[in-house]
């Protein structure tokens, strides 16, 4: 994914935005957001920044996953067996 910032003050309804001329033709999504004269490094961070940054990230490791999940059905078999 390629990501373009683009500041510019409105002046318009129309926007002209030569940035943009290589993504003519490509489907993209366009997220405006006012800026309230604060830097998005100034934003003040909140404890669950983290947390959020992992949204639609895929965090589990599936080969520790396998192993987890032999080692409880060992022990999950022996503890029946007694």
């Amino acid at each position: 994914m390629n990501a373009i910032r683009i500041r510019k003050k409105l002046d318009s309804d129309t926007l002209h935005l030569p940035e943009l001329q290589s993504l003519v033709g490509k489907t993209v999504e366009i997220i405006i957001l006012e800026e309230n004269g604060v830097l998005p490094e100034q934003r003040p961070t909140s404890r669950y920044d983290a947390f959020f940054a992992l949204a639609g990230h895929d965090v589990v490791d599936p080969d520790a996953y396998k192993q987890l999940r032999a080692a409880s059905m060992i022990g999950s078999c022996s503890t029946r067996a007694s």
